[in-house]
């Protein structure tokens, strides 16, 4: 018996056999990191709206009304990611968050087409409004895999068989830990009325 090391990835050698290499992160592992990414940076993003939603009543009633709804999805999406993740969760996270950056992006462009007249041009672009468009891209991305997967597994299953190891475990901490980074320096200026949070919107 040998056991060499090739291209990062450990490999164990029998006599006349094949080497098998065993990747630094399993199916299984990278299940854990994508759903811990899409949980973490979903939640993230919802307290955020959450932080906002009460100036933005004040500024027009369906702009909060929007505000709670976008809030409400992502929690329950986080929630499906943990719980009941498969490909139709995984779309609906990649529509919903690229759909709510759209509207960000429309907002500080050329402003919405709809609402009072302080909406309807391009509003000054905050750090906050940033940071949650950054997490909400993040959940994107880590669903896409997920969302574009071809399975026929009952109700679209995307979960692998198997448990993550030490290697997924703390991959997904470390990714829980940024995206709990990235939302406490967006949501803590909004608490505290920091300068870094524009005072008329700070999201969208």
């Amino acid at each position: 018996m040998q056991v060499s090391v090739s291209n990062g990835l450990g490999q164990l050698e029998l006599a006349g056999e094949p080497a098998t290499s065993y990747p630094l992160l399993t199916a299984p592992d990278r299940d854990l990191l994508q759903r811990t990414v899409v949980a973490s940076t979903l939640v993230g993003s919802a307290l955020i709206h959450g932080s906002v939603a009460g100036e933005h009543f004040g500024e027009w009633l369906l702009a909060g009304m929007f505000f709670v709804a976008v809030q409400l999805v992502e929690l329950l999406l986080a929630l499906a990611a943990v719980f009941a993740w498969d490909r139709p969760v995984a779309r609906l996270v990649v529509l919903t968050g690229l759909g709510t950056v759209l509207v960000w992006l429309v907002s500080r462009t050329v402003g919405m087409p709809i609402g009072p007249a302080d909406f309807r041009v391009p509003e000054p672009v905050g750090m906050t409004d940033v940071l949650c468009s950054l997490l909400e891209l993040a959940s994107v991305v880590a669903a896409l895999p997920a969302a574009r997967l071809r399975t026929t597994e009952p109700r679209g299953s995307v979960r692998p068989g198997g448990r993550s190891g030490p290697g997924g475990r703390a991959a997904a901490a470390v990714a829980a830990a940024a995206a709990l980074s990235l939302t406490g320096a967006a949501v803590v200026p909004v608490v505290f009325n920091a300068p870094a949070h524009h005072a008329q919107s700070a999201v969208r």
